[in-house]
């Protein structure tokens, strides 16, 4: 079983959209672009806790109630192998036709005015021309027999959840238990009988017995005796974490380990139903309230776990996508209405190696809608400075800048770009030389920018020498060139990030902020210490001369300016 696609239309803040789907998928994007909705989509169709509801009028985009709520999801059951294939077409049954390979499940729900609620209709069929009614008795329907959702939210209800899931997860008493049990009664019994026996508790017997004789001519002793008890064995059980290295207990006070025990809960509770049901795992901002360290440990769970199959989730953190491989990203974002694309991101088998520095960078990378890639980190580093003098907001506003480390830009392009996502490349004019090739030289530079643009634009003739004066000619006899370049956001350098610092700053004041007589090749020795003491001394005027510099054009491309 595989997860195909799902459609909606009408629902919430989507008017109508189709996203490809796999078995993991990933909904990111800003505040308030419909990533809970999404998941609301599939609550409503697969949770008939949430589908028994009915649809209110907000519920309908833009209130339109004139138009029906209308969500798909397509579902590949080719593989007859499959356990989860298996146990949808053993209860599908009659509405797959012979070499249906899909299931199509349909909720619609038409608004009723007078009613003020729109119910949900449940249709299923092997294609999109022959649909039929799911049977269902009350809110209970054939689709529940298949999945099971597993709904958590950024906010975990510890304590409810832990007593809910106690007559679930408690397995039957045993001999022993009952053993245990008598001793618990009897502890009760000797308990209630001590606290009888308190003096403050006598007293008020004593006082009370002629009272209450008194109103009645007869003599009794008024007795107060203890009925403390226990409702059920189990019902005042607490979690307590005990500590790794102590028998300290902590409580489960803290957001993140309520959060983490939920998660714990949630796979013990899914261990009790396994194989009878689909388990489906809808995790909304699952790095709430944990750290850096706990969100990359919770990342290589549910995404190495056999046990998150199939899992959707929503996020803001880089972080819980650091351990991703095989899942669907899908970025939804607002223009006008919303509007969602998805790009299924999978590691190379080249990039295997440096599987986990690769998914950081874009890890991060997503989360923004324009992106300047740069060579290493001066670049990165510099060019953050630039703008946080001039524009502190810029992360913001959707922006961000990073290293790939090395000049491979098109690997990370290829992940960024299908996701909707504005990519700018900065390059160095690199001349290289052609090994085992006397006095012949490369324009590497051009020949890396063209790569990018799909296009020969810039020569790639050889070249008979290399050098900083060869570097300025080729920029300069092909300017016109690389003007075209810039506007399909593809930049290149004079010479480098240094050299054209240089020219932009002038030589006395370059000298002057780098504190070398010759800046250039102090900043190249070691380039990221004496570029960070470079970057500490830069003030405001010198940072607007970077930006507005034609050399660094790349920044106003990432600005949109």
């Amino acid at each position: 079983m595989k997860f195909s696609s799902i459609r909606i239309k009408n629902f919430r803040n989507f008017e109508d959209i189709n996203i490809k789907l796999s078995n993991k998928n990933v909904f990111f994007g800003l505040n308030d672009v419909g990533k809970t909705n999404f998941l609301y989509a599939l609550r409503f169709l697969f949770d008939r806790n949430i589908r028994k509801n009915g649809f209110i009028d907000s519920d309908f985009f833009q209130k339109n109630i004139k138009n029906d709520i209308e969500i798909v999801v397509e579902i590949d059951i080719s593989d007859t192998d499959n356990d989860a294939s298996k146990l949808i077409r053993s209860i599908v049954k009659g509405a797959l036709r012979s070499g249906d390979n899909s299931l199509y499940i349909q909720l619609k729900s038409s608004y009723n005015s007078q009613l003020q609620y729109g119910e949900p209709q449940l249709m299923w069929a092997g294609n999109e021309t022959n649909y039929e009614s799911i049977k269902q008795i009350g809110s209970f329907t054939d689709l529940d027999k298949i999945f099971n959702v597993i709904y958590i939210d950024a906010y975990v209800n510890l304590k409810e959840l832990f007593s809910r899931s106690l007559r679930y997860i408690l397995p039957d008493a045993s001999e022993e238990d009952y053993d245990i049990q008598k001793l618990i009664d009897e502890d009760i019994r000797s308990l209630n009988s001590h606290i009888s026996d308190l003096s403050n508790v006598k007293s008020i017997e004593e006082e009370l017995t002629p009272i209450f004789n008194s109103y009645q001519g007869k003599e009794h002793k008024v007795a107060l005796k203890s009925e403390v008890s226990v409702n059920g064995y189990y019902s005042n059980l607490t979690p307590y974490i005990e500590g790794p290295d102590s028998e300290e207990l902590y409580p489960t006070a803290g957001e993140g380990r309520r959060k983490l025990l939920a998660y714990a809960l949630y796979k013990l509770l899914m261990r009790k139903d396994e194989g009878k049901k689909i388990n489906l795992f809808l995790l909304e901002e699952p790095e709430n309230h944990l750290h850096k360290g706990m969100q990359l440990s919770l990342s290589n769970v549910i995404f190495n776990d056999d046990a998150y199959e199939y899992l959707f989730v929503t996020t803001h953190s880089p972080f819980i996508l650091y351990e991703m491989n095989n899942v669907n990203l899908v970025r939804i974002y607002s223009l006008g209405n919303i509007n969602s694309k998805s790009y299924i991101y999978k590691v190379p088998y080249d990039f295997e190696k440096s599987r986990k520095l690769l998914n950081s960078f874009l890890a991060e990378a997503i989360f923004a809608n324009r992106v300047l890639l740069v060579e290493g980190p001066s670049e990165a580093l510099l060019f953050n400075k630039v703008l946080l003098s001039v524009k502190p907001n810029y992360e913001a506003l959707g922006l961000y800048i990073f290293s790939v480390r090395g000049i491979y830009f098109s690997k990370f392009i290829d992940v960024l770009e299908p996701l909707g996502i504005t990519c700018i490349v900065k390059t160095d004019n690199d001349i290289n030389a052609i090994p085992k090739k006397k006095n012949q030289f490369l324009p590497a530079g051009f020949k890396r920018c063209n790569k990018l643009l799909g296009e020969t634009l810039l020569p790639e003739e050889k070249l008979s020498c290399k050098g900083i004066k060869k570097q300025r000619e080729i920029y300069n006899n092909n300017i016109a060139i690389i003007r075209k370049m810039n506007e399909s956001n593809i930049f290149i350098s004079e010479v480098d990030l240094e050299h054209d610092l240089q020219s932009t700053l002038k030589t006395k004041r370059f000298k002057e902020l780098v504190g070398h007589e010759h800046p250039v090749k102090h900043l190249q020795d070691k380039k990221q210490i004496y570029m960070v003491e470079f970057i500490n001394r830069l003030e405001e005027d010198d940072c607007i001369e970077i930006l507005n510099s034609s050399l660094f054009s790349c920044l106003k491309a990432l600005l949109n300016e």
